[in-house]
Formats: C-alpha cells, sequence, structure tokens
C-alpha cells in the first residue's frame, strides 16, 4: 500500500507533528497500568469480531492494534496514521514480523476512498479535532471506507471527564488543561514514561460527536464504559482502580453507516 496522497497526505500543523517526534517512543506507553489493563481490553474488546473481515485502523500509531486485528483473524487489514515516523515504526514492525498487514500515511479528516471495510477501529482518533466541523470531516471520511451497514468502533477521551474529580497519575498519566484561546477543550496528556511522552488533545462533547456522526451517514450512535481486566483487579487490588471508577479517563463510542442514503 503506497501513502494516502492528494488531499490525504499528512499535514504539517504543530499537532500533526507531534507523533513525529514521539516516533516509537509511542509504545512505552502501552506497558503503563491503565493502558495495559484498561485501554488494551477495552480496544481488543472492539476487535473481537473480526474474523473474515476487512479492517481499517485509522490513527494506528505504531500499529499495535492493527496487528492485533490480523492475529485475531481479520482478513485484509489496513493501518492508517498521519505520521510518517508512526508509519515507518510499523513497516519495520512488519519487515520483522510478517502478518500481511498493509500501512499509509493519511490525514483522517481528508482520507480518500481507500477500500470497504467491514470494521473502522479508531483508537484516539476523534480527540485531535480541534472543532464540530473537523470532527464531521473525520466522520465523512470514516463513512467513505467503511460498507454500508459496516461498523465505526472508537475509543476516546471521555467527554464528560472531570479535572476536580480523582485524576489517573497514579496509573501513569497525567491530564491538564491547555489554554487555547482559538478552541475550548484542549488538553495535554502525558505519559510517565521513561523519556515521557507527551502531547495536545480535545474533548469534543458527547452531543459533538452524535451530531457529526448523523451528519456524515451513520446511525445507532451509542457510548459503552471501557474494561478493566480481570489481571488489572487481581494484580493490584480493588481499591487501586477506585479513583479511576470515579473518573474514568476513556470511553468506548459506536455507530454503523447507514445502508441507504449515506451523507458521506
Amino acid at each position: 500500500m503506497t501513502d494516502a496522497a492528494d488531499g490525504s497526505a499528512a499535514r504539517t500543523s504543530h499537532d500533526d507533528l507531534q507523533y513525529d517526534r514521539i516516533g516509537e517512543d509511542y509504545e512505552l506507553s502501552k506497558t503503563l497500568p491503565l493502558t495495559w489493563y484498561v485501554e488494551r481490553p477495552s480496544v481488543l474488546g472492539l476487535l473481537a469480531d473480526v474474523r473474515g473481515k476487512d479492517v481499517l485502523d485509522l490513527a494506528c500509531g505504531t500499529g499495535v492494534y492493527t496487528r492485533h486485528a490480523r492475529r485475531l483473524g481479520a482478513d485484509h487489514v489496513l493501518g492508517v496514521d498521519i505520521s510518517p515516523k508512526m508509519i515507518e515504526a510499523c513497516r519495520a514492525t512488519e519487515e520483522r514480523t510478517r502478518l500481511g498487514v498493509e500501512y499509509a500515511v493519511g490525514d483522517a479528516s481528508e482520507l480518500p476512498r481507500l477500500g470497504e471495510f467491514d470494521v473502522l477501529l479508531a483508537a484516539y482518533l476523534f480527540n485531535y479535532a480541534d472543532s464540530p466541523e473537523a470532527l464531521e470531516r473525520m466522520a465523512r471520511a470514516c463513512a467513505r471506507n467503511l460498507r454500508a451497514g459496516g461498523a465505526l468502533r472508537a475509543f476516546v477521551a471521555h467527554p464528560d471527564f472531570d479535572f476536580d474529580r480523582p485524576l489517573p497519575e497514579r496509573y501513569g498519566f497525567s491530564f491538564e488543561r491547555e489554554p487555547d484561546p482559538a478552541h475550548d477543550g484542549r488538553i495535554r496528556v502525558t505519559a510517565h514514561t521513561d523519556p515521557r511522552i507527551s502531547f495536545s488533545a480535545y474533548l469534543p462533547s458527547g452531543r459533538a460527536f452524535e451530531e457529526a456522526f448523523a451528519a456524515a451517514g451513520f446511525y445507532d450512535c451509542s457510548w459503552d464504559a471501557v474494561q478493566l481486566s480481570v489481571e488489572g483487579e487481581l494484580e493490584h487490588g480493588p481499591a487501586y482502580w477506585d479513583d479511576f471508577r470515579a473518573n474514568p479517563p476513556w470511553t468506548v463510542f459506536h455507530c454503523a453507516k447507514c445502508t441507504e442514503g449515506s451523507a458521506a
């Protein structure tokens, strides 16, 4: 798969380049308690039924879940990320351990039709939409790449995350408000790895999500709680997770592409 071009090539704004600076260090965050015991089981749950299906992993990062989709039996798997450095890391891993996964550089807000997929996975993608209009552009790009009836499954920062309630520092992450006169809801997320990894994101409202995807031709929008694995409970004990339960930083968003009259 060559890199997606003609309107979908990676942009060069500050936010788009932040992952080029992080590069392969991003994988370090996958070992922290919150990612290992909450993010990982939650995202793998979104891929539980992909055997024999075509899967697009949009904003694939270093391809951790892209490769899982293939290992779980997906037929055709394509990972797309805006960061060339991230895609380089994905392709290097594919060279070392060939699974038959394809990768491409592309901007999720301007992505052309790359194929017709049964499942589109988007982990963290929509939290880089800095306005309702940007979120709707991403939603329309998703619709262009799903078959009628295809499923969109997103792992996102919780729209109702409360900065005045328990924060996730004990689990390896900092969430902080980041002043931005041009945009509301900008936050800085820091993973307490060595070296530390920090990036900017946004918190669109739940209503903004639902309106954007309805306008793009999706239906049956719904939200689910993330999963804390049994292993996490056993490793740390139930009380360790009290702050997480009181103020979960992430949630899951689902919807399906309309079978007729898609607005994509």
